[in-house]
């Protein structure tokens, strides 16, 4: 009888340790899936916040590179030219570029200058205008739209074409000088 019991003692030990292993295996099994599923998460978050990183730094070196640093005459109708030249836009042909004199705040310490671009009776897209626009906007951090008026063309509506009548963009600089913070 005691050889029985052994045997059954063995017998119930095993299958103990069979379940236990079997259970030990399913959850190890299920935790090493939810760990490859959260690092595979992981990964794709680090490759999202590393893209961000990316634009990040590139907005801020655009920042830093404004590219109207000539406030002359020239240099002002070339920055639009370039501008407009990325959009398709012809400078003499398309517009005309009204540059008016700077308005000084000294209060708040900067300067602000108009250009007044006004559009000749050519209809561009609306892609077209809008990429003039971002361009002259992201080019330089200091010019920035300040009013634009845009009509659709009725008769060639379904061309998606635009009539740019003008757009006035502010350039802001800080005054130099003891009296500016």
């Amino acid at each position: 009888m005691k050889e029985f019991d052994f045997v059954k003692l063995t017998l119930g030990l095993a299958g103990a340790l069979i379940v236990g292993l079997s259970v030990a295996a399913f959850v190890l099994t299920s935790n090493t899936r939810a760990m490859e599923r959260d690092i595979t998460n992981i990964e794709r978050i680090c490759k999202d916040v590393g893209l961000k990183a990316k634009d990040i730094r590139l907005l801020e070196e655009e920042k830093n590179n404004d590219k109207m640093q000539d406030t002359t005459a020239a240099g002002i109708h070339t920055y639009f030219q370039k501008q407009a030249q990325n959009s398709h836009f012809q400078a003499n042909e398309d517009y005309t570029l009204k540059a008016k004199d700077p308005d000084e705040n000294k209060q708040r310490g900067y300067k602000d200058q108009q250009f007044l671009i006004e559009f000749k009776n050519r209809p561009k897209t609306r892609e077209q205008i809008m990429k003039f626009i971002y361009h002259c906007e992201t080019q330089s951090r200091k010019v920035k739209l300040q009013k634009a008026k845009i009509t659709l063309v009725e008769d060639q509506a379904l061309d998606d074409l635009w009539k740019a009548d003008s757009l006035t963009f502010v350039r802001r600089d800080p005054l130099k000088g003891p009296n500016t913070n």
